[in-house]
């Protein structure tokens, strides 16, 4: 179980100010979370909290004592529930096939693709009780996901971060793109089809090639806008695959690249090094133990997982996620789904606690360290005044595997009751 921490004077001398704002509201705009214990992610844990709700946001959260719930307001009586931010997969393949046998995020045709857009390849129709892919994920908690391109190829394409809420991918969409896809040391599929890349040299040579062209295709379009004119020789024809990486030259968007080994992973630093990314995460990656200080000193993110442990080369146990986070990198816990179901991102880490992960230091890899990779800290990933109102109601220790997720809110409306669920 998690152990609550002691609220700090600056907090709760803020929530004490907030109250008179809170009494001003109109009750009827309000929905009072009492009595549940709740894990902000934002370092404050209240065993006797209340969470007010008003348009979908977070109002202001504190102890029962701190906090006024106005007169008529909707109550949600929490006692016996742990209250925590809606959970964030920070790499996913829901929604993503198969779809008649074929699996929709990877392009095989070609090992370059940074003009393809996940959002076009998921299955969002029934986002409710007959897509089971959606559904199971709101069972477990899960809010927010990270949907990506597969791992064939070695620029993939566009990233896309979804709620699980609305029937259309369009009412998903909480940020689109959201990085460009990567993936580095699988060389395999196009070896066997003999074109390049057939070694990681001729793998990184061609991202390096198509990002440089993004660059020269961006310098081409500058010096036609200063031109002042469409008759300028110098205009670029159009081009989808060096329109989209220039987000990534331009520093619009941030990087997440799939990797393993640890030459993979210091070629993908090289690579930011390089070209300047604005934020760069890295996949599974289970040889980051390897090279933690390099990336600690970076800056640069591991999502870890499904694989949760490893084995050094002296046999000895590695706990993956907590030993980066001890070396102070950030760190996402993530699924993969659908390699594990999206519905056990809290399972995998509960992994990470059973071999010594701090309970809140898992949280917030599943909460509010997802969110700061996908640029969203200040949307999701915690409970605070001002953030949407995502939320996951648990029957007991999230990271107990006997819990059940009675309520999921998103956007402060519930979007899954367990006790109203098909039996």
């Amino acid at each position: 179980m998690i152990h609550r921490k002691t609220i700090s004077a600056a907090i709760a001398a803020a929530l004490i100010m907030a109250a008179p704002m809170v009494q001003a509201m109109e009750a009827e705009e309000i929905t009072a979370v009492v009595g549940a214990r709740v894990l902000t992610a934002a370092g404050l844990e209240i065993d006797n909290g209340v969470i007010l709700i008003k348009e979908g946001k977070i109002a202001a959260v504190g102890a029962a004592g701190d906090i006024s719930v106005p007169a008529g307001a909707r109550i949600i009586a929490g006692a016996g529930l742990v209250v925590t931010p809606g959970l964030i997969d920070s790499h996913s393949h829901l929604g993503l096939g198969p779809s008649g046998g074929v699996t929709e995020d990877n392009e095989t045709s070609d090992p370059i693709t940074p003009q393809l857009r996940i959002i076009d390849s998921i299955h969002p129709e029934g986002v409710g009780p007959d897509q089971h892919q959606f559904r199971n994920a709101l069972a477990e908690g899960v809010t927010t996901v990270a949907a990506r391109p597969g791992s064939s190829n070695v620029i993939g394409g566009q990233s896309a971060v979804l709620k699980l809420r609305g029937g259309t991918v369009d009412d998903m969409i909480l940020r689109f793109p959201s990085d460009m896809k990567m993936a580095l040391g699988r060389k395999g599929y196009y070896a066997s089809k003999g074109v390049m890349p057939t070694t990681k040299m001729g793998a990184v040579f061609l991202a390096r090639k198509a990002l440089v062209e993004a660059e020269e295709y961006g310098k081409a379009q500058d010096r036609r806008k200063k031109a002042g004119t469409a008759d300028s020789k110098d205009v670029p024809a159009r081009d989808l695959k060096k329109e989209a990486l220039l987000k990534v030259i331009r520093r619009e968007i941030p990087v997440h690249i799939h990797v393993n080994s640890a030459d993979d992973i210091m070629t993908a630093a090289r690579l930011s090094d390089e070209f300047g990314f604005l934020r760069l995460s890295l996949g599974h990656a289970v040889d980051a133990y390897k090279v933690a200080g390099e990336l600690a000193r970076r800056g640069i993110i591991v999502v870890v997982g499904p694989q949760m442990i490893t084995y050094d080369d002296q046999g000895r146990l590695v706990n993956l996620a907590g030993y980066l986070k001890d070396k102070g990198v950030q760190v996402d816990i993530m699924t993969d789904a659908d390699v594990v179901q999206q519905a056990f991102l809290r399972c995998q880490a509960g992994v990470a606690v059973k071999y010594g992960m701090l309970p809140q230091d898992a949280l917030r890899s599943i909460t509010i360290n997802p969110a700061r990779t996908l640029g969203l800290e200040d949307r999701i990933g915690s409970i605070e005044p001002g953030k949407d109102a995502d939320l996951a109601f648990f029957d007991g220790d999230p990271f107990d595997p006997a819990s059940q997720v009675v309520m999921v809110f998103i956007d402060g409306r519930a979007v899954y009751e367990a006790e109203k669920e098909p039996k």
